[in-house]
């Protein structure tokens, strides 16, 4: 029972900052302290949330934006994971050329990147998964290069003196020891996705969270806006906190300090968490499910505002072109 109360009490105290603020928030708009036009009560920003999510558009948005954000990271783990192996591993003296590029090629702005993939491949999906791809892939491709080359020499040596195959030594020996480290950059990788995904959304999409917040600035739906940004927020947040326990509880030899200090019970429940070959399965086909299912919204959502163009009347679009107009 204690320690019961010591959690909620740790909880609460962690807690306060975000509690006080979401009440001077309510208080604030509801005192006229800030015009409420510019800053809504809190509770309305709520109500516009339950609504949203009533009527299907929060969904909608989410979910594309989720199947945007997976198709981008995929790409970069197929191209960063094994060009990080091939240049930290079997391709040092490549590695040492193509460094300087590299870091260089990692520091253009990804609106500059944008651009030029929207002159070459157009405005359609294939432009925000390859922007998206673009940002992540920096960290992936450096984390993994620095995981394997700070390999313990001993354990590759010792694998070789047993006689280990190049096969079994990439499966056995540096993929293991490598996982922490690139999981970090994985880690850093999902963050810069979400957050890029969201910004090509607002300048290149019609759908998706990014779009959805940006047409409400436009159309001055404050509410709708305030409700966008918070979900926004929230998923970046949860998002993060996802990755930082799956990395604890993966590798809980690398917990921190506060958590080590627990001693034997907190490492043991550590340990309980580690999810097995089920658990990364079900994982797995949850995330491909997540893609397909927003792959069709998207599929959806364009062929209906596609359909939407192509019924206007022609012949109110002819009057711009000097055609007499209709007495």
């Amino acid at each position: 029972m204690p320690k019961q109360q010591s959690a909620i009490s740790s909880l609460l105290l962690r807690s306060s900052g975000i509690i006080f603020f979401l009440i001077f928030w309510e208080v604030s708009s509801r005192m006229h302290w800030i015009d409420p036009y510019f800053l809504p009560r809190f509770s309305a920003v709520i109500t516009e949330l339950w609504n949203l999510a009533e009527d299907g558009t929060l969904y909608s948005n989410m979910i594309i934006s989720s199947a945007r954000a997976i198709g981008g990271l995929a790409i970069a783990c197929v191209a960063g994971l094994p060009l990080g192996f091939a240049f930290g591993r079997w391709f040092p003296a490549t590695s040492a050329v193509l460094d300087p590029l590299l870091r260089i090629m990692s520091q253009v702005n990804p609106f500059l990147v944008l651009l030029i993939s929207t002159l070459i491949l157009g405005l359609g999906e294939t432009t925000k998964f390859a922007v998206i791809a673009w940002v992540s892939i920096w960290p992936l491709l450096f984390y993994t290069m620095t995981a394997v080359r700070t390999i313990d020499p001993l354990l590759i040596k010792t694998a070789r003196s047993m006689g280990i195959s190049e096969s079994g030594l990439l499966l056995k020996i540096l993929i293991p020891a490598a996982l922490p480290t690139i999981f970090t950059g994985l880690r850093i990788s999902a963050g810069i996705t979400f957050f890029i995904l969201v910004a090509v959304e607002m300048l290149n999409a019609s759908s998706g969270l990014g779009w959805y917040e940006h047409n409400a600035a436009m159309n001055f739906e404050i509410n709708g806006m305030y409700a966008g940004a918070s979900v926004i927020v929230l998923l970046g947040f949860l998002l993060n906190r996802f990755f930082i326990s799956l990395e604890r509880s993966l590798f809980t030899w690398r917990a921190p300090v506060e958590f080590l200090l627990g001693g034997a019970k907190t490492a043991t429940r550590l340990a309980l968490w580690r999810p097995g070959r089920v658990g990364i399965a079900a994982a797995t086909l949850a995330i491909m499910g997540l893609f397909v299912s927003g792959s069709f919204e998207i599929v959806r959502v364009n062929t209906e505002r596609a359909n939407s163009l192509a019924g206007i009347d022609a012949g109110k679009h002819a009057r711009h072109l000097g055609s007499e107009v209709d007495k």
